[in-house]
Parts: structure tokens; C-alpha cells; sequence
């Protein structure tokens, strides 16, 4: 059986959770309770959720979950933009982190769509549609 920690965009994730701790050991002391704190739950939240969610059974739930990490990662990504201009990280720290934030978002998409087809497989592509204008050939 399969757990979570086979999913490359929990792999992703977690080197986002230690990528984001490493850029926060540089933040000033003030943000502990503020920024910092909030990036640092941001972060571990994405990679839980997935987690979380890879065990669930219905595909709703699973989905759920996975929908959650996606707002998380959201969350992150804008406030690494404001450490940034706040002048908390160096621009090569914020392309960094974007980067793998922009490839776990990327592997989570693609997680919750293969999810999706699970309950909705796609509709036949070999046979053509009714058209609507009647001008065009019926293919019936």
C-alpha cells in the first residue's frame, strides 16, 4: 500500500516546510510571534493536509484535503512576497522558495484533477457531438 510519503508533492512540500524554516532563521526576532510564525504554519500545513488527505477514502474527502493544502500554499506564497519587500529574505531566497512553491502547486493540481476523473471519467472523444447550428452535417 501506498502512503503519503510516496506522493512527490508531499516529498515537494516537505522540502518546502525545511526550505521555509532555513529562510526564517534570518527574520528579525520580533517576527517570531508574527510573520514568521504564520509562514512557518502555512507551510507545515500544505505538507499535512496532503498527508491527511492521501488517507482518506472517499475522493470528496480526499479532495477536501488537498484543497485545503492548495489555500495554504496560497498563503505562503503571498507572504513570502511580503518578507521580500519587507527585506526579511534576499531575492535569490525568494526565487527559491517561489520556484518550489510553483512545483508543488503544480504536483497538487495535478493530484486533485486525476482525483476528479476518478468519479468522472471523460466523455468518449471518437464520437461526435450533435451540432447546434442547423446549417452543419448531422453526424447521427
Amino acid at each position: 500500500m501506498n502512503t503519503f510519503r510516496d506522493l512527490i508533492v508531499w516529498q515537494k512540500s516537505k522540502e518546502l516546510v525545511l526550505q521555509t524554516y532555513k529562510i526564517l532563521r534570518t527574520f528579525p526576532k520580533e517576527e517570531v510571534f508574527g510573520l514568521s510564525s504564520q509562514m512557518k504554519r502555512a507551510a507545515i500545513s500544505v505538507s499535512s493536509n496532503i498527508a491527511e488527505g492521501n488517507q482518506r477514502r472517499s475522493i470528496k474527502e480526499r479532495n477536501r484535503f488537498f484543497n485545503i493544502a492548495q489555500g495554504s500554499l496560497i498563503e505562503l506564497d503571498c507572504q513570502l512576497e511580503i518578507s521580500l519587500e519587507l527585506d526579511f529574505i534576499s531575492k535569490m531566497e525568494y526565487k527559491n522558495t517561489l520556484e518550489l512553491i510553483n512545483k508543488t502547486g503544480f504536483l497538487l493540481t495535478r493530484l486533485i484533477k486525476s482525483e476528479i476523473h476518478k468519479t468522472c471519467p471523460p466523455t468518449n472523444p471518437t464520437k461526435p457531438t450533435k451540432p447546434t447550428n442547423r446549417n452543419q452535417p448531422n453526424y447521427d
